[in-house]
């Protein structure tokens, strides 16, 4: 068959189906978020944000909402209540309640997966409150609360301000021996949208604590390379004395941009646990809270000195926090497995050994230039 005769053929066949779509769309519901909560008596209550394909009714986005005992019961019964029928094609977040996460109830998600109309990119998060109270929130500049959430999630996990917590990447977490998975925590805002408020820590599949947004820049530090972001550190220090200013016995904060870092953690005794974190970063110093002369060589040092050790606390009360909860979220029992031959290590076994697993911390931090007037 001639090359022309393809390209006919194929320009009749998509002819075709641009007739057919709108036909077959204006009667689906495409459900882009969804959020769970914990029902009565064992049930789970379903907040649907339905997208609707109909260029004749004027309300684009619908919240449906059902209970049932099952997820699939939950569609089931959402369908009873609308015209069209809704699928889960357009899926992006999924969002639990913190009630159902405090008792365990995240295989939600591994039955999801056994859809496949459902991408393994969809996120997962926590709100601290109810999902069906976030999802119904009336904001005049948010017209698609669900959509918005996607890109609002999109945005801050491409910046590293949140974990990324996609359906394949918490399931892959949650079955790895000796690491747990993190979701990021999503709050109304006092009636004007939402925010990134936290995340939520886990052991095996229940929730059993949360870090705030400080916190969580900590933990990003440790699994994860920054090759751009921002923060503002606070200086804890004992008025160390620089060349034309000091620290101060106050509190001092140090505003860093363009924050480029890595970090390497090493099993170094497996008999009683004890591993090396060290951490490398650089970044730009935008603003310091007082009166130092930043040209001053020795004074920069010094600077870089007292950024080191206020990192190096705060990374010390996170870890120390996350071992009260039984909580592996940087994968210290992923690395002890991996590193000892024939270890047979468990979950049971790891969360005997973590509470008293001991990390030796080094920052190494490095302004690699100010936007200060020097």
């Amino acid at each position: 068959m001639k090359k022309k005769e393809w390209v006919c053929i194929f320009l009749s066949i998509s002819l075709l189906f641009g007739c057919a779509e709108p036909k077959i769309l204006d009667r689906l519901g495409l459900i882009t978020t969804v959020g769970y909560d914990l029902g009565k008596n064992g049930s789970i209550k379903g907040t649907l944000v339905e997208l609707k394909i109909d260029p004749n009714t004027p309300k684009d986005v619908v919240i449906v909402e059902s209970e049932a005992l099952s997820i699939r019961g939950i569609v089931t019964s959402a369908n009873k209540k609308t015209s069209r029928r809704l699928t889960s094609g357009q899926l992006r977040v999924i969002i639990y309640g913190e009630d159902m996460l405090k008792q365990g109830k995240t295989k939600i998600a591994q039955t999801l997966t056994s859809d496949p109309t459902i991408s393994d990119m969809t996120f997962l998060a926590m709100t601290d409150g109810k999902a069906r109270d976030l999802l119904n929130l009336k904001i005049e500049h948010i017209p698609d609360i669900g959509i918005h959430i996607f890109r609002f999630m999109e945005q801050n996990t491409k910046a590293k301000t949140m974990p990324s917590s996609t359906m394949q990447e918490v399931l892959h977490t949650h079955y790895t021996v000796g690491k747990e998975p993190v979701m990021p925590i999503i709050s109304k805002n006092d009636n004007k949208g939402i925010v990134f408020s936290g995340v939520a820590i886990f052991k095996g599949a229940k929730l059993v604590g949360k870090i705030n947004t400080d916190q969580s820049f900590y933990l990003g530090l440790i699994n994860d390379k920054y090759k751009s972001g921002s923060k503002d550190v606070v200086i804890r220090s004992d008025s160390p004395k620089l060349k034309g200013g000091h620290l101060g016995s106050h509190k001092t904060v140090a505003a860093l941009d363009s924050i480029q870092s890595s970090s390497n953690i090493k099993l170094i005794n497996k008999e009683k646990p004890e591993f090396a974190l060290n951490i490398k970063l650089s970044a730009r110093l935008l603003e310091i809270t007082s009166a130092i002369d930043v040209g001053n060589p020795q004074n920069m040092k010094l600077i870089e000195k007292e950024i080191g050790k206020s990192m190096k606390k705060d990374i010390e009360n996170l870890i120390a926090y996350c071992q009260s909860k039984n909580s592996d979220v940087f994968g210290l029992g992923d690395i002890y497995r991996r590193t000892v031959r024939h270890s047979n290590l468990t979950d049971e076994k790891w969360y005997k050994m973590y509470k008293n697993a001991k990390v030796n911390i080094k920052v190494d931090f490095t302004v690699k230039r100010t936007g200060l007037n020097e």
